[in-house]
């Protein structure tokens, strides 16, 4: 039926792909468990509101106001509730670098951090791998337990997102 160096060739590539999967499985287990720690090396948190808050006391000088004003799970390939996108507005004198605070535009900042729900609290992770880690934290069973957190949504309000509660 099958010729021996036909069924050869095929289990090879077959072998191959196995051996590539495992691979990049292995390896992405490494990778999301290696930034995982580091996150927690910086610090974890009870809330992705207090992981903002966090950063922006250590980011921002002379801080006059800042508060949440956007704090939702990512919903990209389906509900992940233990990958939260969160965004604040900060009024402060500089930024820790000694850079200006705001715009020709306006007196604000408006940064915004990816927040990642493990066993042992919320954790910032930065944008350029929060989305992978965040999917194989799932796969790997290292999510979090999915606390309810409340959520801040702009959109159910007609107030600009960032407007001073206090004055200047």
């Amino acid at each position: 039926m099958f010729h021996p160096s036909k069924l050869r060739r095929v289990g090879f590539i077959a072998i191959c792909i196995v051996v590539v999967a495992l691979g990049f499985t292995f390896w992405s287990w490494f990778y999301t468990t290696v930034r995982l720690n580091s996150a927690r090396s910086i610090g974890v948190f009870p809330s992705p509101a207090e992981g903002m808050l966090s950063e922006i006391r250590l980011g921002w000088i002379g801080i006059q106001e800042a508060r949440v004003v956007l704090a939702s799970p990512e919903n990209i390939l389906g509900e992940w509730p233990h990958v939260w996108y969160v965004i604040a507005c900060v009024w402060a004198d500089s930024r820790a670098d000694g850079s200006p605070v705001g715009s020709p535009t306006h007196d604000f900042d408006a940064p915004g951090w990816y927040l990642l729900d493990t066993h042992e609290g919320w954790v910032l992770m930065n944008e350029d791998s929060a989305l992978f880690v965040g999917f194989w934290m799932r796969i790997f069973g290292l999510a979090g337990d999915d606390r309810p957190q409340v959520i801040h949504d702009p959109s159910i309000s007609s107030t600009p997102m960032c407007v001073r509660q206090t004055n200047k």
